[in-house]
Parts: C-alpha cells; sequence; structure tokens
C-alpha cells in the first residue's frame, strides 16, 4: 500500500487548524494552563493552608491531678512546632463541661476533653467533637488522653515526677519508602507527600480526559464528513488510510499543542517555587520545610510518553469507530466500549494514587504494563515512585507493539466503514471489516 505523505500532511494540517479555531478548544487550553499551575504549586497550598490549622481544645478536670494536663497534652500532643511556635493544638481549661460543649456546638472550641475518674480510680475521658472518631482531631486527642493516664498511672506509683518531661517527649519518626532516597535528595514532608499524591491523581484525570476529548474528535470528525458526503469527494484525492492517519496527527498535533502550552507556565512554576514559598510563607518557613513532590520534570516525560502513546493506542481505534455509523447520534455508542476500557483502567489508577487499592498489589503491577490500560496505571505508579524509568520503558514499547496491531485492524474497518452508509454497526459488521479478504 503506498501512502503518500503529501496527503497526510494536508489532512492533519487541516484538522489541526479546524479544531484550534473553535472557542471550546481556546476554553479547554486556558484551563489546562491554570490547572497545571495549580497542580505545581499543590505543594505550597497544602503548607499555606496548613500554616494556621490549629485546633483550640478546651480540657475540662472534675478530679484531682498531680500533674497540669494542659501542660502535659501540650509538650507531648502538639507536633513539632511551626518556625511561628505553633502548634496543632492549643488547649485551655474550661470550668463548665456544659459551657464547653455549647461551645463545641457554636465553633468557638474544636473539641473538649473531659476527664474524670471511673470507679477503680483510673482516668476516664469524654471526647466531644463534630469530628468523627476516626478524623485528625478525636484521634490525636485519643493519644493524648492515653498520655495523661500514663502519667498519672506513673505518679500514683511514685515515679520521680521531675522526669516526666524527659519520658513523655515523642521519640523522632520518620516514614520512608522501601527504595533509599538518592545521595542529596531531600526527604518528603507530609505535605509533600500528600502533595504528590494529589499530583498523581491530577495527571491521570487529565490523561484520561484528554485520551476520551481527542479520540471522540477524532471520530466525530469522521463521521461528521461521512454524514455530509464529504468523504467522498475526499476519497477521490486520498485514500482511506490517509485519511485515517491525517486525522490521528492532526488531532494528536493539536493535544500536543495544548500540553506545550500547559507545561511552560508549570515549568516557569517550578522554577520559581522556592521565591514564590518565601513570599507566601517566609523565608524561614520556605527553607526550613524540604521541596516537595510535586510536578518534576521526570514525572513531565513521563506524561508526555504515555499521553502520545495512549493517545494514537486509542485514536486509530476512535477513527475505525467513526466510520461505523453515519450520523453523529451514533457515535456515543459506537465508541462506548473502548471509553468503558478506559475508564475501567482508569479508576482502578485513580484509586491506586489515593491509596485505597495497594499501588504495589501484583494485579495493580500486571495490570501497569498491559495496553489500554497501561497508560493510566503506569502513569499512577511512576507518579508515587513503584515504578521506574525501566517500567516505563516497558511499559511503552508495549503500546508500541499495540499500536501497530491496532492500526492494522483499524485501517482495514475504517477503509471499508467509511463507504459503508445506513448500516448499523455490529460485531459481525467490525470482524468483516477488519479480517474480510481484500483482492
Amino acid at each position: 500500500m503506498r501512502v503518500r505523505v503529501a496527503n497526510v500532511a494536508t489532512i492533519a494540517r487541516r484538522e489541526y487548524l479546524v479544531r484550534a479555531r473553535t472557542r471550546s478548544f481556546k476554553a479547554a487550553t486556558i484551563f489546562l494552563v491554570v490547572a497545571a499551575v495549580l497542580v505545581t504549586l499543590a505543594p505550597l497550598a497544602v503548607r499555606w493552608l496548613d500554616r494556621d490549622s490549629t485546633a483550640r481544645v478546651g480540657v475540662h478536670v472534675s478530679t484531682t491531678l498531680a500533674f497540669d494536663p494542659i501542660a502535659r497534652l501540650g509538650t507531648t500532643v502538639n507536633l513539632p512546632a511551626t518556625p511561628g511556635g505553633r502548634g496543632p493544638f492549643t488547649f485551655s481549661a474550661v470550668s463548665d463541661p456544659t459551657a464547653g460543649r455549647d461551645a463545641v456546638a457554636k465553633g468557638d472550641l474544636s473539641a473538649l476533653l473531659d476527664v474524670t475518674r471511673d470507679p477503680a480510680g483510673a482516668l476516664a475521658f469524654t471526647i466531644v467533637s463534630k469530628d468523627g472518631p476516626t478524623l485528625r482531631i478525636p484521634t490525636l486527642l485519643r493519644q493524648g488522653s492515653s498520655v495523661l493516664a500514663t502519667t498519672d498511672r506513673l505518679l500514683r506509683g511514685g515515679y520521680p515526677a521531675d522526669k516526666l518531661d524527659a519520658l513523655g517527649v515523642p521519640p523522632s519518626v520518620v516514614v520512608v519508602g522501601p527504595t533509599p532516597a538518592k545521595p542529596g535528595e531531600p526527604p518528603k514532608d507530609l505535605a509533600g507527600e500528600i502533595a504528590g499524591s494529589l499530583t498523581g491523581q491530577a495527571l491521570v484525570i487529565f490523561l484520561f480526559i484528554a485520551i476520551v476529548l481527542y479520540g471522540q474528535w477524532v471520530a466525530m470528525s469522521v463521521a461528521e464528513e461521512k454524514s455530509s458526503r464529504v468523504m467522498e469527494i475526499v476519497l477521490n484525492a486520498a485514500s482511506p488510510f490517509e485519511l485515517l492517519a491525517g486525522k490521528v496527527l492532526g488531532v494528536g498535533a493539536l493535544g500536543l499543542t495544548q500540553y506545550g502550552v500547559a507545561i511552560i507556565p508549570a515549568g516557569v512554576a517550578i522554577l520559581l517555587q522556592d521565591r514564590i514559598a518565601s513570599l507566601l510563607l517566609g523565608q524561614t518557613a520556605a527553607s526550613a520545610a524540604p521541596a516537595a513532590s510535586g510536578l518534576t520534570p521526570p514525572l513531565l516525560i513521563a506524561f508526555a510518553v504515555l499521553f502520545v502513546l495512549g493517545f494514537l493506542l486509542y485514536a486509530v481505534l476512535y477513527a475505525a469507530a467513526g466510520s461505523l455509523v453515519s450520523r453523529m447520534e451514533d457515535i456515543n455508542s459506537v465508541v462506548a466500549p473502548m471509553t468503558m476500557v478506559g475508564m475501567g483502567g482508569y479508576l482502578v489508577a485513580l484509586y491506586t494514587s489515593s491509596g485505597l487499592i495497594p499501588a504495589d498489589a501484583g494485579w495493580v503491577v500486571v495490570l501497569s504494563f498491559v495496553p489500554f490500560v497501561s497508560p493510566y496505571l503506569m502513569l499512577s505508579r511512576f507518579a508515587t515512585g513503584l515504578a521506574g524509568p525501566l517500567d516505563l520503558a516497558l511499559a511503552s514499547a508495549l503500546l508500541v507493539v499495540a499500536i501497530v496491531a491496532c492500526l492494522w485492524v483499524a485501517a482495514r474497518i475504517y477503509a471499508a466503514g467509511v463507504l459503508t452508509y445506513g448500516q448499523k454497526p455490529s460485531a459481525r459488521a467490525l470482524f468483516t471489516a477488519a479480517f474480510a479478504h481484500r483482492g
């Protein structure tokens, strides 16, 4: 089969210019630029929002204690203080538990810790909070209650009071991944871990939207020209394969344009991240906290590779599907199977990024190398640090093989479909178009 490159280039150029001039494309490009910058600065946003997140907790004690519970809670429950000297909690005494409950109901207090004794003489605690028992404030107050109970037992058992402060200081604990950090690589803080997870989720969402959106553009373009009978005129000058290649390349170039326009301000935001941190958090805060894991050059490269290969894989099939229908209303039904397959991979990747599904589960690792779902799952695993360059290279190679195979099938379906009118697409029609012998 002889392919005329000039025809492919002409069709691709026309497809690119027609789509680029639409208002929807311009609006989507502006949205992506804003979204890319926001995702890049997500670590700073997490720190900025958390800078004043101090919970006000009232403490009511209806029994006699040999120590100051507020001072004890302040030195053991609070995480290491921020450069401004503020921890996650401030404690104050409450004389009336009823008034304390009312303050919690009104929002004047984040929680109330009511300290009493049970019949056996041990301390008992009641936490009054609008939050559920598994959320942040009740969880940390339960830990604080254990500290108070242990302190009371020690003092009643004769432990020296002057040694309590040293005993109650929490140890330094750092949670790290199984892969050691590279030399000179700063450790990730809590804000960085949250931002890294959010970055992975945001990229997976954008990848899914981009592949589905641009794929549907290809299918709609084919169906539109076919329904208006323009296809019959174009086929006099170009072959069906040239049409297929031109439409896929034109829309793909349009997607890369959007990606490039969005990535430039994101790259500028990465370069200026330290200065922005100094402006928002102050020089001391910016230098005290290690850089969080937002968009990084390796992650952007991985996204670009998976975006291009994932789009090419789906786009050739979307084009073939679009050639089977004669009306625009039938587009959604004919592309639904491919959209559902992609959505399955997208949902698994999203749950993996958020921690609902273990990212190192065997079936997730295997699926991250299976074409049609590997663009989403490999991107999710790469963003969380569970996949490296070799994994990305292997998944990309398998995608290339799948693209070649799907291109052969799609080209045969496209060649038969663009000249078929008035027939509803079916599995039998697809099989016949793809594998029928052509003399």
